[in-house]
């Protein structure tokens, strides 16, 4: 790994002012370790999901590990080895990961059935809909039916962003419940 960061300013330099405290040369330290610690990872991670959250979770370790850099030390081989250790905890992740996960085989898609589709869930939810206390059913019907925002429901029935929630929240256990008791009748 390299110490020089940007503009050339040593990182022992920006890591050691960072330790006393200088907030702008410990911002400057991160925006020079970031490619370095990204190199690291790179070509190892397969996913750039898992490759950012490689460099976020070593940008975490170095925080944690700022008070152990010594002064006078290169700075190359203590980053090094930061980035390391978290690039075996990302590998282990990865792997443990693919041994649960598979692949999707598009030409299974094929050989299952259609759903069909008789009628939408709102149509078949409505006579359960119906039984439900009209603020729940009217929440309900603009953030789950309709789509619309908690904003775009709240300016258009002049209730509360946090009423509707509560009111969505109500009516999804109302609804449970109505559903478990046809269950049990039918």
């Amino acid at each position: 790994m390299s110490a020089e960061g940007a503009d050339g300013q040593d990182l022992g330099l920006l890591l050691v002012a960072a330790q006393e405290g200088h907030r702008a040369s410990y911002a400057a330290f991160l925006r020079a370790a970031v490619p370095l610690i990204r190199a690291v990872g790179r070509g190892k991670l397969a996913r750039p999901a898992d490759l950012e959250d490689f460099v976020q979770d070593t940008l975490l370790a170095i925080h944690q590990a700022l008070p152990t850099f010594q002064p006078g030390r290169p700075v190359g081989p203590w980053l090094g080895t930061i980035a390391r250790n978290r690039l075996s905890d990302a590998l282990r992740r990865t792997y443990r990961r693919r041994a649960v996960e598979t692949e999707f085989d598009e030409g299974l898609a094929d050989t299952v059935a259609e759903p069909e589709a008789d009628t939408p869930p709102a149509i078949a939810l409505g006579p359960l809909l119906s039984q439900l206390p009209e603020r729940q059913r009217v929440a309900i019907d603009m953030l789950k039916v309709q789509g619309m925002s908690l904003k775009e429901a709240s300016d258009a029935s002049g209730v509360s962003i946090g009423a509707l929630k509560v009111a969505v929240h109500r009516g999804i256990a109302g609804l449970r419940h109505l559903l478990r008791k046809e269950e049990d009748h039918g």
